[in-house]
């Protein structure tokens, strides 16, 4: 049971026997006594007690003035006066100088000291939830006025408090602000297109009702700047008036660096597609006077030389395409992809008669890049021109872990141990270089790894590892 230490000051020694044989009974409270005040004010300065019980009528110092002192002193120790007097003015200045309660002597001993217990017990623990209670609104308000981000306080539909954070941020006062409501400082139509006031209500009642609402909002400060916010709205448990809270996050800046990136990206692809149309357009007419002079050049040394030309209008060509693929890479949101689905279509755009694939890709889904299908196609195109004249790929997949690993491997000649990490470099190869590399950026935008682990000599082996929360199993979930 929790005990309460009590200090019990009586100039009457058998009151105070009897007095704390009583109080201690139930093992609530822990009793020290003292027959003065003086003596009493001299241990609360030495150590805690949990309230106070006094006489009224003493010698040198009566309760009324013990009480004056503690109050003075020790201003949250609870105190009950207990005496024998029963004038009202004692009772009147003893609550007018904060005590806590009052009992008279006299009755039933037993009946006496139980309400007088009673009435400790209470005063303590309502002085102490009254302390909790402070001790939490000072830690709250410490957070919410120390908080980076602007706080908001609604009451209603309407502004009751803000922290200083948000007069800062939004170069107003807190008299401007309060009792105003939030569509007075919105813009009129809001990033999803519906009007302030509508939209406003909407995301409040759904707050009130315990939804706790995180949405983009656009505020028009009083000096008539506009602010780009994201905006959190919950409801705050209190008793009274119903009430919510607002965090508001400025992201202006990163709205506008995003508006000038996007920009900029739109017109650096303009330029690229308009540059690599004009590439293309040179390099048809590059080929076309190459056909023409091959039907008039009998010459075998300039028929070589016009061979060499043509390999690397060939390679210029491939180099284009490439630019077209790295240029579309990460351009739209990653989504879960079919990994069956992906396989038979690079397959199938690879258009080679000779491939035997054998697919075992199962029916789980990965989380990657748009261009996946551009990975599964460069590794079969590099099966078939370097497998032989009947290339063969197998494509399998199985758990390790909480990830998924995926395998494609072929019955080609393989890669020499010192060349497994370099054929992810750009440039590296007999072709252009460019399709292993564009292989592993592919998988990087969404943090799937790719490696070769083949045995030299016994073909290429590929080891695709999705990582955890990167995959899943159709119709399954995540």
């Amino acid at each position: 049971m929790v005990r309460y230490s009590v200090l019990y000051v009586d100039d009457e020694p058998a009151l105070l026997e009897i007095g704390k044989l009583f109080l201690e009974r139930s093992g609530a409270l822990a009793i020290e006594t003292v027959s003065s005040a003086r003596e009493a004010l001299n241990l609360l300065g030495e150590q805690r007690c949990d309230a106070v019980v006094a006489d009224y009528q003493m010698p040198e110092m009566d309760g009324i003035e013990l009480l004056k002192e503690v109050r003075q002193h020790f201003e949250n120790i609870p105190f009950i006066l207990f005496t024998g007097r029963g004038r009202e003015e004692v009772v009147v200045e003893a609550l007018n100088c904060g005590a806590d309660g009052y009992i008279q002597k006299g009755g039933d001993p037993h009946s006496q000291f139980a309400e007088l217990e009673h009435r400790v017990v209470r005063a303590v623990e309502r002085r102490r939830a009254i302390l909790a209670l402070r001790d939490s609104e000072k830690r709250y308000r410490a957070l919410f006025e120390g908080a980076n981000d602007p706080i908001f306080i609604f009451e209603e539909d309407r502004f009751v408090d803000c922290n200083e954070k948000a007069l800062e941020t939004f170069r107003c006062t807190r008299e401007f602000l309060i009792r105003k409501t939030p569509w007075d400082l919105s813009s009129p139509v809001q990033p999803d297109g519906v009007p302030a006031l509508a939209s406003a209500v909407e995301k409040m009642q759904a707050a009130y009702s315990g939804q706790p609402q995180f949405f983009e909002w656009r505020i028009t400060a009083p000096s008539g700047k506009r602010y780009d916010t994201e905006m959190s709205v919950s409801r705050l448990d209190v008793k009274g008036p119903r009430q919510l809270q607002a965090i508001v996050r400025d992201v202006t800046a990163r709205k506008q660096t995003e508006a000038a990136l996007i920009a900029a990206n739109r017109k650096m692809h303009l330029l690229s597609g308009i540059t690599r149309h004009d590439i293309l357009n040179q390099l048809t007419v590059l080929q076309g006077n190459l056909e023409f002079m091959r039907e008039r050049i009998t010459d075998p040394v300039l028929l070589g030389y016009m061979d060499r030309q043509q390999q690397a209008l060939g390679f210029i060509s491939r180099q284009i395409a490439f630019t077209q693929d790295y240029q579309d890479l990460g351009v739209r949101a990653p989504d879960y992809r079919g990994l069956r689905e992906c396989v038979a279509h690079a397959a199938a755009d690879l258009d080679a008669r000779d491939l035997t694939l054998v697919s075992e890709a199962g029916e789980f889904e990965i989380y990657a890049d748009p261009m996946l299908e551009k990975v599964f196609y460069n590794l079969f195109e590099n099966s078939v021109r370097y497998a032989g004249p009947a290339p063969e790929v197998r494509v399998g997949c199985r758990r390790r872990g909480e990830s998924l690993l995926i395998v494609v491997e072929d019955n080609g000649p393989g890669i020499p141990a010192h060349e497994k990490e370099r054929i992810f470099i750009r440039g590296f190869g007999r072709n252009t270089g460019l399709g292993l590399f564009l292989v592993r950026e592919i998988l990087l935008t969404t943090g799937i790894g790719i490696r070769e682990t083949g045995d030299p000599g016994r073909g290429a082996r590929f080891e695709i590892l999705v990582p955890q929360g990167g995959w899943r199993v159709r119709d399954a979930g995540a």
